[in-house]
């Protein structure tokens, strides 16, 4: 995008619409600050400020000191293209670009919109459209994650993402991933119901992974839907101990998989030898909580990139023969990689990975190098896709044909709903383009809910599936487990633990006195 003015309403302004004025000044790409002087009074959402971090106030009367400022009310002509922050519709015709937030009809979207009750696209779906007379084009959108509990950070979250739709511009190669309440089944319950539900899931039922083979019958170029009767699963996992995130490295006729124990709440590296069936650790330089084996090879080394988000970086570490990790090259600090994915490209080496600060499952990153053991560099663009469809990384990235296939995690609604297969037409230091070709769900009405991550071995395609598992202490282990943590040394426990078991014991005690006397216990706390 080039040199663009932004038009207000006055210089006290929401957050969100400082964040996208601060970033264009920082990109060198603001000209004027045009202030119409025309603010309208919404009471509702003078009272959303109060919760909603976005829509919090900001005077910018002291930023921006080097940008000319003109009043629209003195007969100001406005020139150049414009992005469009007034809370006034746009109600002339333009000979230059006017981009401004819409919805998935190009209709101007306001602050009040997204206080809509039963707008759930409002909230979770944002488009950058572009205005040239009478003409309107989508040239951008973004998903925003997924907020459960809190409309507020909902929105906060969706408002958060719009100063990239601003900074990068994909004009008609954009893909619009488009609303649709039809994919979405919700049963309606009465809101006792609901909570209650909620409840007993949150107590009584726990979400676990395994890893699944399947025969090589998908097709990567459409959609798919599993045939339960052809998953195959590898491991007989015990209560509280699932493996997921499988990676399998030709080499060796091995899968590397995360191994998660849900009393430590710690994920583990594992590699499962599929001739022999042994199952060994990985033993990396320190406890963190590891995951997302991501495994290539180089110089006739094999080489690791693991989620380690704990840590805020990506690092890349080389496999020992005794099945040791050593650690290589920092790839990038002060960032909190998400699922990080790498490929060789034309020449270069790319990893992709979600920024878990600000969008685990959205903002996608990449970084490039020549040599995948020395220094990395950022993408200019990114980050280069905002879209909780198709942003986060969901297995290794392969070739198909003459195609380089990006497997992501479609996280909307929810964790888990899908494999969205991504053919990568442009990777460049300086651009990027993909475009979507295929999917895979899990059945309806089956036992699974939900699949993250796609591999292929020799023999077949390789999967993890979710499912719910009863057990009827499930809240109390992970309560005790916040409280139990690793380090170097081994595992210990916190002081705090005894006040949680003294709070869950009070727990015991009042469910015993409901027991014996019923709801007339209450009577004692009120």
């Amino acid at each position: 995008m080039k040199k663009v003015s932004v038009v207000i309403d006055s210089e006290k302004i929401s957050n969100w619409k400082f964040q996208i004025i601060n970033k264009l000044s920082k990109d060198s790409l603001l000209n004027t600050i045009y202030i119409t002087g025309n603010a309208p009074i919404n009471p509702r959402l003078t009272l959303r400020r109060f919760l909603c971090s976005s829509l919090a106030q900001v005077t910018i009367s002291e930023f921006f000191e080097n940008t000319k400022r003109l009043s629209l009310n003195k007969g100001v002509q406005l020139i150049g293209d414009l992005v469009w922050l007034s809370e006034n519709p746009i109600e002339f015709e333009y000979e230059q670009n006017i981009y401004y937030f819409s919805d998935s009809k190009s209709n101007h979207k306001f602050e009040k919109n997204f206080l809509l009750r039963d707008s759930e696209e409002l909230n979770s779906i944002t488009y950058l459209t572009k205005k040239n007379k009478s003409t309107c084009l989508i040239v951008n959108g973004c998903w925003t994650e997924e907020a459960k509990f809190s409309n507020s950070k909902s929105i906060s979250n969706n408002l958060s993402t719009l100063r990239f739709l601003i900074h990068s511009e994909y004009e008609d190669s954009f893909e619009i991933f488009k609303y649709n309440k039809d994919n979405l089944f919700i049963e309606k319950r009465s809101r006792i119901t609901s909570l209650f539900l909620k409840f007993s899931s949150l107590l009584f039922y726990y979400t676990s992974w395994s890893v699944y083979t399947y025969p090589r019958i998908i097709n990567i170029f459409t959609k798919n839907v599993l045939e339960g009767k052809r998953v195959g699963k590898i491991f007989n996992d015990r209560t509280w101990k699932f493996k997921a995130d499988p990676f399998y490295l030709k080499s060796e006729n091995s899968l590397f998989i995360e191994k998660f124990n849900y009393l430590l709440g710690r994920g583990e590296l594992a590699k499962y030898n599929l001739d022999t069936g042994e199952l060994s650790n990985l033993k990396p330089e320190s406890n963190l909580h590891f995951s997302y084996p991501c495994i290539f090879e180089y110089d006739d080394d094999t080489y690791m990139i693991p989620e380690g988000a704990q840590s805020n970086c990506i690092k890349i570490y080389k496999k020992n023969d005794d099945e040791s990790l050593s650690e290589v090259v920092t790839v990038v600090e002060n960032f909190a990689g998400i699922d990080p994915s790498i490929v060789e490209y034309n020449g270069l080496w790319y990893i992709f990975a979600t920024d878990g600060s600000v969008g685990s499952n959205s903002h996608l990153n990449i970084y490039y190098s020549k040599n995948p053991l020395t220094k990395w560099s950022e993408h200019r663009l990114n980050p280069v896709k905002i879209n909780i469809k198709s942003s986060r990384g969901g297995g290794e990235i392969f070739k198909e044909g003459e195609s380089i296939i990006r497997p992501t995690q479609n996280c909307y609604p929810i964790y888990g709903t899908s494999i969205i297969f991504n053919k990568i037409e442009i990777l460049t230091p300086d651009n990027f383009k993909e475009v979507i070709i295929g999917e895979i769900e899990v059945p309806k009405n089956s036992k699974y809910k939900g699949i993250h991550t796609f591999s292929r071995n020799k023999d077949s395609y390789v999967i993890d599936l979710k499912t719910q598992e009863f057990f009827p202490f499930a809240r109390l282990v992970t309560i005790l487990r916040a409280r139990i943590k690793s380090n170097d040394d081994g595992i210990f426990l916190e002081n705090s633990l005894s006040k949680r078991i003294a709070v869950l014991l009070l727990f015991l005690f009042f469910v015993i006195l409901i027991y014996l006397f019923g709801w007339r216990t209450l009577s004692l706390f009120v």
